[in-house]
C-alpha cells in the first residue's frame, strides 16, 4: 500500500503548467446567458467527462496529478482517476449505482465515507461530492453563495459548506463548448489547503 510519504514523493509539481494555460480571461468573455438560465442549464448537465491537472498545495507541501473524471447519469456510474505524469496511479474511484469502490495501490475498498477513506489512505483532502457541482460553477447546497462577473455574468467565486468546513472556489478561465460555458481554471480553498485545477478538455 502507498504510504502518505511515498505518494508525496511520486507526485510531480505542475504549478507552472497551472499558470501557463493560454485562454481568454473571464472578464473578456462574452456571455449570452442570464444567471438563472445558466444555472438551470448546468443543473441538468449530469453526464460529462473532464481531463486535466490537479494540484494540492499547503504551506509545507505541494502535490499534483493528472485528473480524469467521468459521470454517466443514464447508467448511474462515475469514475475518477488521479495519476502521476509517469502514469503511476495514485487512486481510482468507481461508482456503480450506490456502490462506491476506492482503489489505492492495487487494494480495493468499499466505503460510505469516501472523503475520509481517501484522506486516511493518501493524505489528500478531496471533497468529492461537492466538486461535481463546483466544477460547473453552480451551488452544491441551497445556501451556497455565488458571485458573478458584472459583464459576463459568469461565476467568479463560490462559497460553500461541506463536511462542516467552509470552502471557497475562485474561477478565472472558462471553456466555451456549444451552448455551455464551463470552468477551465479554478482554485478551491479551505483553511491552509488550496486545490488548483486546470481542465484541458470537457466532453459533454
Amino acid at each position: 500500500m502507498f504510504s502518505k510519504q511515498l505518494i508525496t514523493l511520486i507526485f510531480v509539481t505542475i504549478l507552472t503548467a497551472c499558470s501557463s494555460i493560454n485562454d481568454i480571461p473571464v472578464e473578456n468573455n462574452q456571455a449570452n446567458q442570464s444567471i438563472k438560465s445558466r444555472n438551470v442549464q448546468l443543473s441538468s448537465l449530469n453526464s460529462w467527462a473532464i481531463a486535466g491537472k490537479i494540484a494540492f498545495i499547503t504551506s509545507d507541501k505541494r502535490q499534483s496529478a493528472t485528473l480524469h473524471w467521468q459521470k454517466d447519469a443514464d447508467n448511474d456510474t462515475e469514475s475518477l482517476n488521479l495519476s502521476t505524469v509517469f502514469g503511476i496511479q495514485v487512486l481510482a474511484i468507481d461508482r456503480q449505482n450506490d456502490l462506491v469502490t476506492l482503489e489505492v495501490d492495487g487494494q480495493h475498498y468499499n466505503t460510505e465515507d469516501l472523503d475520509q477513506l481517501i484522506y486516511s489512505l493518501t493524505g489528500l483532502n478531496l471533497p468529492t461530492q461537492a466538486m461535481g457541482h463546483w466544477l460547473k460553477g453552480i451551488a452544491y447546497l441551497p445556501d451556497d453563495k455565488v458571485t458573478y462577473h458584472t459583464k459576463t455574468l459568469l461565476p467568479t467565486t463560490l462559497t460553500s459548506r461541506y463536511n462542516q468546513q467552509k470552502w471557497q472556489i475562485k474561477y478565472s478561465k472558462y471553456h466555451h463548448i456549444g451552448p455551455y460555458q464551463l470552468a477551465k481554471q479554478l482554485t478551491i480553498s479551505q483553511g491552509d489547503l488550496r486545490i488548483k485545477i486546470v481542465i484541458h478538455s470537457w466532453k459533454i
